[in-house]
Formats: structure tokens, sequence, C-alpha cells
């Protein structure tokens, strides 16, 4: 099978676990280790101060050995970052300091000479003669960048810079490289040295386009610099801090004004940055900056707070509600500051008087159940920060997660380890983003003693103070560049619990509290005990190692609240974002981020590389391209109206009420002398009521708080919203505040950047959008124009007078982007020609249940098809409508036979009973899960007596299922042949290691090897290696991660835990590679209609936007989109997408080995589905009767005592118990329950290979399901298919 005339992109299967691949072997390439992950995160720290970076060139000259042995080469970001800091050691006469204490025996001219070594290194593993032709493919201008940074900047001395950059005057010369190249992601102080270096080289050497070029970019420079005048805009009334974390301190008297949540002030500190006067461009790049630096903010916030309490100040009390427990962290924060000064200190000295010292250890950690973590590795990691920010984060985030994690039963060490771990690596990336190793070189060695050559605290907090500032006034830092992944990758979570254990053991030796008891006799008796107590107790016959707080702590913690430890936050972008050229190249202009979201799993992520490298992504670029580069502005008009809501504190639609104005009634307590339980026990209820509202009405006024104030701040501009998917191929915008995803508020405010004339078509489609968004959508489009035309008084009623009017737009669905069309619609209408009238608002067209479309269009349902409007019809036909009517008149039918529970429902079932079970139909919703749904929605009825509730529920489940079965028939056929399919697959093992999987397994290797279960004696179920993965036709590889997690012991500080490696191979999990791959296939087909249609749209100019399957453009354009709609759906579907899957899984899957018990076993589970399923008309007591045989055979297998048991349904069954929590996106933990197709498994050829039978994957896999008589090309003529 091929792909637009390309072969299919097929990449290996992890090995198991327990298989080291050797040096030739792809996996070795494509599958990273932890170890290996770890020597980068080294090298990345090392650079940050000249006196490591020796061993940050051992470690990376070790990875290079490995390179040349057939081992991974390492991006060129790392290259060009070793290459900067190694060519900085090398631009001194006779030396640095530092390096000269690190190696006192090299000087400056051998690191020199170094750096131009790695650079031709870089050219020649690349097929390049070295010093004939640069290599800058797969990101090598990274690599003469860091040469001319780390050579060039700094030098002193007329003809210096000339000399250092010697090797790269060939590559100017020949214009191979140009001065945009070397310059860019230079911090701005350092630009003028750069331009001055390169015009003395031009010169010099006679390059006449290379001083050209640097003029250019002079002048480019000067000339960005433009005064833009901006109009005062009336501030967004913030929202206060309740007046509980406004009381005074007890040195305090009189009423405190109320003060500004923080989170705001800090917004609009990080917004001044899109404020100033200079272009976009500029402007975009400090945005970046600044979001990232208001994340550090929050956390110093904090610690102001803390500092502020601790000195007896007046204090604002917002940070900690207690007094008590303020003095008692603000003492441990002192107490555990001194102690890691005194302990990382010593610490250092140990590894510098170490016999071993001179020698750079280029190994990565060794992570062991029996040892901890070498101190001169240790001491790398804490000396990333400041003793006081360690001690500061490593309190408040034990804190946060002791609080968070419950007091009576504390926490677990290995959570609260990751936590503070992770803590701590956050810090340092932010800290990154300002003091990037090599970049800011200066800064750093700012903070070094000249007398002790280490690093000053005192120093360290006089720069730290200063840099916000000095963040602010860059603007091409290559500091930046550190975000990318590669460079600074996320660290493995063995150096979290590193870190993170260190910290806390710490922690817990020096945090102190006074405890005081009332004695027998009535004396007080106090003593100081520890604050926290490690522990351990038995969960389910585990030791588990927990941090359990002092009584008194827990007593004052109980109530209040510890900030978290806040991510950085992304925004809207002032200027077209990256077009996407890579996976990892594209959207924010420094920022680097992935194209895809996926949580570390290293099989996606070599996929999409792979993939990317290969170009077969380019139109999943394209589609993301055009959803990024829409323009968009905030609706001016509405923000007012919003705005003048906000401030009066009044409740408008979803906005609640200010604390000033809360309606929210507390009940009076009842007096002290009043005994009654009863009236205590009905005020304790509604005071929990009230406090809750209370808390839910201010959580929301926050959120719309900060909405506002960052629409507040893009009210003059025109601004984009970078876009990239997740690992089905479904976008999603990157900004996660003021997006097309937001709620109906966020989307009033939203408006497209251009403006378009209405045009005769576009006044009639900005009606029927009013009429859509007012809730009036199941109408025919006649109807629905009529409905706004029929409320024109109403309509400029609330364009005139929105609040104090008639305010008809409130009893809207959707108020706020009601009264968005309103105030379009009116200026229209009052234009003197109102087809001319500009227009920039979205007009919505929404698909009718989309995953049935798709489902429908798969199978050829022709009553399907009609159901969600792939056929035409006079009106719009409403699935959900046509689901109830056809149950409905089932239940009749049991009524007039007397079925009891069929008599129990007095009144007919209304749509929204079963809308969420059909909807969630799509996504493999489960007999019990459809059950769950009914019950609520009858309990919200009322109509249904509890004690019948369950039985009615599932007697309407089963009505529900059944009729979807009937409507689409062909659907159900195509999602059990994939659920069948991935079972398979999941049960199979590749082809080059069938061999393999029938060899015993080692002795003492296992459980297994002791037990009479032939394959549980061999390698068989560790060779389960086998992921679903499918193309889709715009040739994203979907690779489904769920595999089996793989726990790992290793020695802290504290004790040993296990810990998950995401980078550790393991297993899949049957059951959910089973259970999510239908839901996942049909989000993979209408991510694919949705980036088509962008393509499309764009191609002919047309605006375009998307919320999944809602797409948004100009009211004027609305007509052609949805021809463009239709037309890529056709294109889509026209496709045989079920069989082309099929030669897929053949071609990828064909020679793979199933132990043909495994076979036999999915073939006999079919046939008795299908058997019963056949009486039950679709889903019935079979489905109930399978799902308890699901339980009891996960209960009998919980006491199992072969472990490596292969039955099938036991083996699922165990999976869908103990993986329950880690259900896949958009899938239960239940298996689809539906009859499935008969595998070949009696005619299937079968060879024994070791004593094992086996049947190849190809030859049992079934014949893709037949296609019912529906013909796709008729959707064309369907006008409510996307209404």
């Amino acid at each position: 099978m091929s792909l637009a005339g390309r072969p299919l992109l097929h990449l290996p299967s992890p090995l198991p676990l327990d298989v080291t691949p050797s040096r030739t072997t792809p996996q070795a390439d494509l599958y990273h280790s932890t170890a290996l992950i770890d020597r980068v995160t080294l090298i990345s720290i090392c650079l940050r101060r000249p006196a490591h970076v020796p061993r940050a060139y051992q470690i990376f000259r070790a990875l290079l050995d490995e390179a040349a042995a057939g081992g991974p080469v390492p991006d060129a970001d790392v290259w060009g970052h070793v290459i900067r800091g190694v060519a900085e050691l090398g631009r001194h006469t006779d030396g640095v300091a530092d390096a000269a204490e690190a190696s006192p025996h090299v000087k400056s001219h051998a690191w020199a000479a170094r750096a131009a070594k790695l650079v031709g290194e870089w050219e020649e593993l690349h097929g390049a003669d070295p010093g004939v032709r640069p290599v800058l493919e797969r990101g090598g201008a990274a690599v003469y960048r860091g040469f001319f940074a780390g050579s060039v900047l700094g030098v002193k001395g007329a003809g210096v810079a000339v000399e250092a950059a010697a090797p790269l005057v060939p590559y100017l010369r020949d214009g191979w490289v140009g001065a945009p190249t070397l310059v860019d992601g230079l911090r701005e102080a350092e630009l003028p040295a750069a331009y001055d270096a390169l015009s003395e080289i031009a010169k010099v050497h006679a390059i006449g386009d290379l001083g050209d070029q640097v003029d250019a970019l002079r002048g480019e420079e000067k000339a960005k610099r433009e005064a833009v005048a901006r109009e005062v805009v009336e501030a967004v009334n913030p929202v206060m801090e309740s007046r509980k974390l406004r009381k005074l301190s007890a040195q305090q008297d009189g009423e405190q004004a109320p003060t500004e949540r923080f989170a705001i002030s800090n917004l609009r500190t990080a917004l001044e940055s899109i404020s100033g006067a200079q272009l976009a461009y500029n402007r975009q790049t400090k945005l970046e900056a600044a979001a990232y630096d208001a994340a550090r903010k929050e956390l110093e916030h904090a610690a102001a707070l803390l500092h502020a309490v601790g000195d007896g100040s007046a204090g604002d009390a917002a940070a900690l509600q207690r007094r008590q427990l303020q003095a008692w962290m603000h003492e441990w924060l002192g107490a555990l500051t001194a102690r890691l000064r005194a302990d990382i200190s010593a610490m250092g000295e140990r590894v510098r008087s170490a016999p071993e010292a001179g020698q750079f250890d280029a190994d990565a950690p060794k992570w062991k159940a029996t040892s901890t973590i070498k101190e001169s590795t240790l001491e790398l990691y804490l000396g990333l920060l400041p003793a006081d920010k360690l001690a500061l984060i490593t309190i408040l985030e034990l804190m946060r997660m002791v609080g968070a994690g419950g007091i009576t039963d504390g926490m677990k060490i290995l959570r609260g380890c990751t936590a503070v771990g992770r803590a701590v690596e956050n810090e340092y990336r932010a800290d990154t983003i300002r003091n990037v190793a090599g970049a800011d070189s200066s800064e750093w060695l700012a903070t070094i003693d000249p007398q002790t050559q280490k690093p000053s605290r005192m120093l360290i907090s006089t720069v730290w103070s200063r840099l916000g500032k000095q963040l602010k006034d860059r603007e091409g830092s290559e500091a930046y560049e550190d975000l990318k992944a590669v460079w600074t990758p996320p660290w493995t979570q063995q150096a979290q619990v590193a870190v993170g254990s260190y910290l806390i053991s710490s922690l817990l030796e020096v945090a102190k509290v006074q405890r005081s008891v009332t004695g027998p006799e009535g004396e007080t008796v106090t003593e100081e005990q520890p604050a926290f107590a490690h522990a351990y107790e038995y969960v389910r016959g585990k030791k588990l190692g927990i941090i359990r707080l002092n009584p008194v702590v827990a007593a004052r913690l109980a109530n209040d609240a510890i900030g978290p430890v806040i991510q950085p936050k992304h925004l809207p972008m002032l200027v077209p974002p990256k077009v996407w050229s890579a996976h990892d190249d594209g959207g924010y202009l420094h920022n680097r981020l992935s194209i895809m979201r996926f949580k570390q799993s290293q099989e996606q992520r070599q996929w999409l590389r792979a993939a990317s490298d290969r170009g077969d992504l380019e139109p999943v670029f394209h589609g993301l391209d055009v959803l990024s580069s829409t323009p968009w502005a905030i609706n001016r008009r509405v923000f007012d109206i919003v705005l003048q809501a906000w401030n009066s504190g009044d409740a408008i639609a979803d906005i609640p009420a200010s604390e000033a104005n809360s309606t929210v009634v507390f009940p009076v307590k009842p007096d002290a002398s009043d005994h009654d339980p009863r009236r205590r026990a009905v005020y304790i209820d509604e005071f929990k009521m009230a406090t809750q509202q209370a808390r839910k009405n201010h959580a929301e006024r926050c959120k719309y708080n900060y909405m506002l104030e960052i629409a507040r701040a893009y009210l003059h501009d025109t601004f984009y919203i970078p876009h990239n998917m997740d690992f089905r191929g479904r976008a999603y915008p990157i900004p996660p505040h003021l997006s097309p995803v937001g709620d109906d508020l966020c989307r009033g405010l939203l408006t497209f950047g251009v403006k378009k004339p209405l045009g005769k078509q576009g006044l009639k489609w900005l009606r029927i959008h009013l009429a859509n968004v007012y809730g009036y959508d199941k109408a025919s489009f006649e109807e629905r124009a009529r409905f706004a035309v029929d409320h024109e008084a109403d309509v400029f009623d609330a364009a005139d007078d929105p609040l104090g009017g008639r305010r008809w737009w409130l009893q809207a669905e959707d108020p706020w982007q009601c009264l968005a069309a309103c105030v379009d619609l009116a200026a229209a209408l009052r234009a003197p020609d109102p087809e001319a009238y500009e227009s920039s608002l979205p007009v919505h067209q929404d698909g009718t249940c989309n995953g049935m479309q798709h489902y429908a269009a798969l199978g050829g349902d022709v009553r399907g098809a009609k159901a969600v409007n792939l056929e035409n019809g006079d009106r719009p036909a409403d699935i959900y409508t046509g689901v109830a009517d056809l149950v409905n008149a089932a239940i009749a039918k049991d009524k007039q036979d007397g079925v009891p529970l069929a008599l129990m429902l007095k009144e007919p079932l209304g749509r929204k009973v079963v809308k969420q079970t059909v909807m969630t139909t799509v996504y493999g919703v489960t007999f019990i899960g459809a059950r769950d749904q009914i019950a609520r929605q009858l309990t919200a009825r009322g109509d249904v007596g509890g004690e019948h509730l369950f039985h009615v529920s599932a007697y309407i489940a089963k009505k529900v299922l059944g009729c979807i079965g009937d409507l689409f028939s062909g659907a159900r056929a195509i999602q059990d042949w994939l659920t069948i399919s991935a079972r398979l697959i999941a049960r199979s093992v590749p082809a080059e290691r069938v061999d393999e999987s029938v060899r015993p397994l080692e002795s003492g290797a296992g459980p297994g090897a002791r037990t009479k279960n032939r394959a549980a004696r061999t390698r068989l179920l560790r060779e389960l290696m086998t992921s679903v993965i499918w193309t889709t036709p715009l040739g994203l590889p979907v690779v489904q991660p769920y595999r089996k997690l793989v726990k790992k012991q290793v020695m802290t500080a504290l004790q040993t835990v296990y810990i998950h490696d995401p980078n550790a191979n393991a297993e899949v999990s049957p059951q959910k590679q089973a259970t999510a791959f239908p839901p996942n296939f049909i989000h993979s087909l209408d991510a694919t209609h949705m980036l088509l249609t962008a393509v499309e749209c764009r191609n002919h100019k047309v605006t375009f936007a998307s919320v999944h399957d809602s797409y948004w453009t100009h009211a004027s354009t609305v007509d052609t989109m949805a021809t463009h709609i239709r037309d890529c759906f056709i294109k889509l579907h026209s496709q045989d997408l079920v069989g082309g899957l099929r030669d897929e899984f053949l071609h990828r899957y064909g020679n793979n080995g199933i132990p043909i018990e495994n076979a036999k076993s999915i073939s006999r589970s079919a046939a008795k589905r299908k058997a019963a399923n056949a009486q039950m008309s679709f889903l019935g007591d079979a489905v109930e009767a399978d799902a308890e045989a699901e339980v009891e055979a996960a209960t009998a297998a919980a006491g199992n005592t072969d472990p490596f048991s292969t039955s099938l349904s036991t083996d699922d069954a165990v999976d869908a118990a103990l993986d329950a929590d880690a259900d896949p996106e958009g899938a239960d933990a239940t298996p689809t329950l539906m009859a499935e197709s008969d595998i070949p498994v009696a005619s299937a050829p079968v060879e024994v290979i070791g004593g094992q039978k086996f049947v190849r994957f190809r030859d049992v896999l079934p014949p893709a399901p037949a296609k019912g008589q529906f013909d796709v090309s008729r959707i064309k003529d369907s006008a409510y298919f996307f209404s």
C-alpha cells in the first residue's frame, strides 16, 4: 500500500524491556534510553557555568563516540550550544580562570581548536567534506551560529574577531552562510558587537554582499522602532481578594482596602509588553518572554508574602491565611535555606577534593535500588538555583501536595518527591529563559565571586532581582532556543525523584513546631516536634512510604490554601505564527513547541519525527497553518458592553455577581442554647451549599477577569492563534485563553481581523446565524431567517441598549454570541446598502453528530445517512429526536404487551434523555455507560422512583442502543471490525521477533518461569510490543500509545521508591489498544476532513476557523465554504478507507505471528457475542451478562496464582480492572461489547516454532465489512449536512 504514490512509512516496534539493542539496530537510534536523556540534560546544566564546560565537552564527546559506532547523532541545537560554550573558553589569550581551575593544563587555543573541530565533525557526520560546504540541513544553522557567537562576541583587539571567525570566511564569501543566519536569536545587547565583527570581516576579506547584509539589518532594526498612538481604554475592575483573605495582622487597626488579585496584576505586567511603540514582531518577542516571566513572578510573590509575614511587617494576608502557619513556614524557610547552603557547599568541597576530581564523568547517572545518585551529579542539579529558592519551592510544593493529598492519610513519598523535583525543574527552565547557558554567560559570570570562583548567594540574589527588567528589554534572544525539547529535555522521573527526595529529606530534618497539650491536672506541656514524619503503611499488601503532618500542622492546614507552582502561559500572537516546517518548528517565534501533543511516548515522537523528515506531513502542516494564520480581533462593541456589565458587579448571562453584589445568602447560625440537632444539621447543610456557591462564583469571576484582561490588552491589534494537534490529528489552539474553543463569552468577544461585504447571501446567513446561536437551530433555513426578521425589534434593542433595554438576547442559548450577532445585524440593516456592509463576525456551520456522519459514510448506511443529514431533506434531521421517536415507539409496543418496566414510564422520552448516549456511541460507549447516562437524565426528569431507576435506565439503554444499531448497521459492522483488528494486532509478535518469543525465560526471570503454562515459561508475553498504527489520508501516522506501565525501584534520600520510566519499552495493553481504536480512527477522519477543508478554503481566499466539527467563516463566504465542506467530505469518503486500512494492516503486520490460542480465544469471543446479539437486535441482555462475566473474570484473575496466563478474556478483564484509572482519551475502560466478525482461524495455516503454534496476521484478519447502498456523492445536495 502507498500514500499518494509513496511507500508506507515503517518503523520497527520497540524491543522488549529486557533486550538491549545493538548499535546497528534501528531501535537504538529511535528509542532513546533514560541514560541518554540524562546525559543531554547534564550537558545543558554544565554549560551554564564556564567551570563545568569541560565536563559538558567530555559528555558530548562520549555521545559522538557512540554516534560514530552507530548510535544516535545529537541534534544540531545540542551541537550549537556545546560549540558555543567550548569556543567561549578559547577566545581569551591566557585561558579562562574558571576553565583553568577545572583543567589548568589546557590553554585557550586548544579550546578554540576543539570548537572548530566540532564544526568539522558535524559536517563529516552528515556526509560533507569539512571546510568545503556547510551543512545547514537538520537545523545546522545553529552549529555555525554557536561557533560565531562563541568565537567572536566579547573579544577585544583589532583583527581578533576576523582571526577567530576564520573557519567561517569561505562560507561567508561563497554565500552559503549570511549575516541573518549568524545573528538570528542573539540578544539585543550582543547585536552591535556582532554587526561590528561581520562588518570587519566583510572589509578585510572584501565580501561586499556581507557588508550589504549587515547594513540592511542595522537599518531594519532602526526602522522597526515606530511610535503607535494608543487611546486610553477603561480599566477592567479586577476581582479582589476575598474578605477572609484581606484580614489584617494583629498589629494593624481599622479596615484594609480591598486588594487586587496578584494573578491579575501579574498578567497586566506581562501584557505591558504589547502596549509599547515597537513593531509587532519585536512586541511578540517580548510577549513570549514576559509570558514565561509571569509564571516565575507568581512564585516570587508567594515568597515575598512569606517574608513579609516573617519579619513582622504589616503583611498582605493573601498568601497564607493563618498567622501561626505563616510563622512556622517562615521559620522552616530560614532553617532549610541555611541547611541547604551548608550541605551543598560541603558537597562541592567533597567533589572537588576527591581523588578523581580532575577526571570528568561522561557516564549517565546510575539509578539503582541499592545506592543513591552520585554527589558529583546531584551537586550539578542542586546548583541550578539558589538555596533560598530551592527551600521555598520545597516548602510550598510539599505543603500544597500534602494538603491536596488528604491530611489524615498523608502523602505518598513518590508523589511528593516527583512534585518537588518537577517544580525545581520548572523553575530552572524559567531561569534558563533569562540566563541561557553561553548566551547569558556574562550575566552568569556576574554571580561568580572572583576570589572563590564559586557562585555567591548575595550576587545571585542581586542578579536575580534585576533580570526581570533586562528580560523585558530583550528582543531576539537565544534564550528561547533552550525551550527546544532536545536541548533542554524534560528531566527523567529518576532525576526529579533524586532531587525532590534530597530536598524533602532536608526539610524533614529541620522543620520543627512547638506542640502544646494540656496535662491531666490542667498544666500545659510544650515540646518541640518534627513538623513532618516519614512513615510506612500497607496498601493492598504493599508497603508504601508516606509523609504525615504533625497533628498541629494538619489542624492549621485543613482550612488554608497554598498556591500551586504556576506553569507558563501562552498568549495569542501579534504576528502571523511561524509556518510549520517540521514536527518541532512552527507556531511561536521563539518558544519551541511540538506540533503534536502527547504524553512522554517515544514511539509517537519517533514516528512523528520520521514522517516529518520524510516530508509526509506537508498536508498537515498546510492545514494547521491555515488555522494559525487566521487573523482575529476583539469585538470592541461586545467588549465595551461586557466591561460595563462587569464593572457594575451585577450578574449577567454566565458571569456571576461580584462579591459586593452577591445574592448568595448564608443561613443564620443557630443560637448556642439551641440544642436541636435537626436545626443544626439543616444549618450545616445550608451553610455548605452557600459556601460552595460563593466559591464557585468567585472562581468564575476570576476566570472571566483573566479573559477580559487579555482581551483588553489586544483591543488595538489584529492577533493570531497558533495551533497544534493531538496524536490523532485533531487541531487545538495553543493559547488556553481567548480562543475559539472557549466558552460563550470568549466566542462573543472574538471576531475576524478582516472584514468582508455581506452581499445578498451574507445577509441571509447573518440572520440564520442569529437564529442558531439563539437556539432556534432545528428549523429550516427559511424559518431561521424569518425568525431573525420577526425579532428585528429585539435585535435593534439589543444593539442599542443591551443592558437597559428588553434584554431579549439574554434568553438565548449562547447569549454573548447572540449579542454579537445582534450588533452586527443591526449595523448591517441600518447601513445605506446592507449588502455592502462589511462584516467580520464569524458565522458557524456545524456538523450533525459528526462522528456518526463518518460512520454512516463508511458503512453506506441509507437510514443512518438520512438521520445525520448526509441525505437531503426539507428540514434538518435530528438524530437525537429520531432515536427518541424509535425508542418511544418500541416502549409503546411494550406497554401494549404489558411489560412492567415500560409501564413505569408515564411520559414519552425527549431527545435530551437519549442525546448523550447517541453522541457517545461513536466513542465506544458501553451498555453500562449508556445506562448511567440515561439514569442521570431520568433523575433530572423526576418521574422514575429511585428504587426503580436502575432497572428502568437499563431497559431504556437497551432500547436506545438497539435503535442505533438498526439505524447504523453498517457502522456497527465497521466498529466491530476495527475492534477485532486491534485485538489481533495487539496480540501479535513482530515477524523478526517470533523466533525469540519462544525461547525460554532465563532462570529466575519471573514467576512465569516456574509455571506449567508453556507460553508463560517462554518470552512470548514479553514480545507483545506491537501498537496499532495507521496512516491518515493526509499522511499523519497515528500511533496508539497504550502500553502497560513498567515500574523501576530507585533508591532516594528517603527510601527506595518505584517509579514509572516512560522511556522504558513496555508491552502494549491489548484491552486499551482495542477499546480506543474505533473512536481514535473516527477522530482521525474528522480531523482529516477539517484540514482538507481548511486548505481548500485558503486556496479560494475564504477565511476559515474551526472548532473540531464547527467550521467558521464570514457570512459572505458561507456558501463557498459549504461547497468545500461537502466536496472534501465526498473526496475523503470516495476512497475505500476501510479497505485501504486493511491493506495497510496487512502491509505493516502481515507477517506478525499470533499464538493460535490467542487467535482462537478472540474468535470464540466474537462468535458468542454475534450469536447473542443476533437475538437482541443489537445490545441487550447478552451485553449485560457479558459485562458481568468480565467482572467475574477480573475477580478470578486477581486471585490467580499464574500471573502470566495467556487467556485473552482474563487478560482483558484484568486490564480493565487494574488500569481503569488510565483510560484512553475518548474511550471507556470496558471493551466495546458488540458483535464481531468471524476470524478465519480454522482455515489459517499453522506454523510450529519452538513447540508453540502460530498463525500469521495476514491469514486471520477478517475481510472488511461490505458497504451499504448509500452514495456519498449525494451529500453535495444535502443542505443541512453542515448547518
